[in-house]
């Protein structure tokens, strides 16, 4: 476990950025910024990776939360993507087991939709191939009755069957700690609530590294590098702004949201994704709730502050209706949601129609190498490819890349066996602290095998705290302080747990307590732990509150 990747040894770290020559500098920490540090890092570059705000905190914790198969780029007949994707799933798969696992997707055949029987088993079938998908996990056809009596909620006047194939699920904010956890482990200095604020140049206006400013101390750095990569996702136009203007490629920002509500309130027997007047919503049970998405749609208004529409909720809510029509849905339902942007490539004048949703390189004559759109699954491959611009542009001979066979940290496990046996072991050597198996499951499948660290700092707090859940999240807390960088409120509870969007009554039962005790950790005044109370109730108000367009 990397030492350095503490919210307590910030100073260090700033030290580090100021005084390294670094190879490749990466702007962004969203999982295209973290998996290209740890590419870069395990071929034994040095590298850095800033962030502007918490790593994760812009798309990458706002997807869907799927590790796509590409199932949906058959439609277009793009075999080459489906082959990519489908492998790449399988590699996050073994590289993360505690954070990537296999569901059953049902795919259901609908009246007027584009996928009969006949085009849905060819389909599947291709798929299966390209994907390289195992033959345990190859999909199934079911006929209309069997359909049914797998999920009885569905419209019996529109169903005609359905197929059922393997996707993955995912925690993409989790995914993507990890990965600049991981580059972190191999050498990267990384630093989120660092923003670049401008470009160094040389004599012959090339870029030669940044100058940052810590928005959580004011402190500023410069920091010097060979080849300056912007991963910024939604933000990368901003970021080549500060270079020059921007002509000719551009990003168009598609919209995404998402809707949670109690299981009870929709409670489907396995994971759905079905056609609703040609465009594809996915119905995906977790826990105790069940979260439905996405819509899609183009975004002019502001990046950092995404509001979820009352006209957005009621699309989800009559697909929903559609689909499952003895389901009585309101708003008053959903316990929380979230919205986001993917950043789509347009070029002038382009329509939206003709939106790139694939990544691209691109790179201004001042040297600043652009990496823009992509989807979360093929994160990997995207890191690769921009090492590959590198050498190539600057003819370097760098070794050829390491992270098909790098495990992140946490997902040392070999199978689904060793992980079960791995919570027996703690359930027995902790059973002081009184946690059952679904707690320690829970757990496991958030640090994986840095679990026992996590029970050891829940230890460290057993006579502080009567209540269980209370001394529990305030020690997961700390841990995420002292081991994940963790500098607010918001990263605990969103991005490192995703309480807020799964387990918001927990966040309100424990805010008091947690908030207290991280204060004390992180030496907070009483302003900055007011500010950050005000900050998570206003965000437990704004996932239930949905605005007017």
């Amino acid at each position: 476990m990397s030492e350095t990747f503490s919210t307590l040894h910030r100073s260090g770290l700033h030290q580090k950025l100021e005084h390294t020559p670094f190879d490749l500098l990466v702007i962004g920490g969203g999982i295209t910024g973290s998996g290209i540090a740890l590419d870069a890092a395990t071929r034994g570059m040095k590298t850095a990776l800033i962030e502007r705000k918490d790593f994760a905190s812009g798309t990458s914790s706002r997807s869907g939360k799927l590790i796509h198969g590409g199932l949906k780029y058959l439609k277009n007949f793009e075999f080459s993507i489906v082959r990519e994707v489908g492998r790449e799933r399988d590699i996050v798969f073994h590289n993360a087991r505690h954070l990537v696992y296999p569901i059953h997707m049902m795919f259901p055949l609908i009246k007027g939709e584009a996928f009969n029987p006949f085009t849905l088993k060819i389909g599947l079938s291709v798929y299966d191939r390209l994907a390289g998908v195992k033959k345990e996990e190859r999909h199934q056809l079911y006929s209309k009755q069997a359909t049914l009596e797998k999920e009885p909620l569905m419209n019996n006047t529109t169903i005609n069957g359905s197929g059922e194939y393997v996707e993955y699920r995912t925690d993409d904010s989790r995914l993507t700690m990890e990965t600049a956890k991981t580059a972190s482990e191999k050498g990267a200095v990384l630093l989120n609530y660092a923003e670049m604020t401008e470009f160094s140049m040389d004599e012959k206006e090339r870029i030669t590294g940044v100058t940052v400013k810590d928005r959580l101390t004011g402190e500023v750095s410069s920091i010097q590098a060979d080849h300056v990569v912007n991963a910024g996702g939604p933000w990368v136009d901003e970021i080549r702004k500060k270079d020059r203007p921007i002509s000719g490629k551009h990003m168009v920002h598609a919209k995404g949201i998402h809707l949670v509500f109690p299981y009870k309130a929709v409670p489907v027997h396995s994971s759905i994704y079905f056609q609703h007047k040609g465009r594809m919503i996915a119905v995906i049970p977790r826990g105790d709730t069940t979260y439905v998405g996405s819509t899609e749609s183009i975004y002019h208004e502001d990046m950092d502050d995404i509001h979820v529409y009352q006209s957005e909720c009621d699309y989800l809510i009559g697909c929903l209706h559609d689909m499952f029509p003895s389901l009585s849905l309101s708003r008053e339902d959903i316990i929380s949601s979230w919205a986001g942007v993917r950043p789509l490539i347009g070029h002038d004048d382009s329509e939206p129609s003709e939106l790139s949703r694939h990544d691209e390189i691109f790179e201004s004559e001042a040297g600043l190498i652009t990496i823009a759109g992509g989807k979360l699954t093929g994160y990997r491959k995207m890191a690769e490819r921009v090492l590959g611009y590198i050498a190539e542009k600057r003819a370097l001979k760098l070794s050829a890349s390491q992270t098909a066979q790098t495990p992140l940290t946490g997902g040392h496990f070999s199978s689904e066996e060793e992980m079960y046996t791995y919570v027996e072991q703690l359930h027995k050597n902790y059973d002081g602290l009184r946690l059952s198996r679904e707690e320690l499951e829970e757990f496991l499948f958030r640090y994986g095998s840095h679990t026992e660290t996590l029970l050891q700092q829940i230890a460290a707090l057993k006579e502080s705290y009567s209540d269980l859940e209370i001394r529990n999240t305030a020690g997961e807390a700390v841990y995420t302080v002292l081991h994940e960088m963790t500098a607010t409120l918001e990263d605990f509870y969103d991005r490192r747990t995703s309480y807020l969007l799964f387990q918001p009554a927990k966040v309100k039962r424990t805010l008091d307590a947690v908030s207290t005790h991280m204060g004390e950790v992180l030496n907070w005044d009483s302003n900055r732990l007011n500010n950050e109370r005000k900050r998570i109730h206003y965000l437990l108000q704004k996932t239930v509150t949905f605005l007017q367009q």
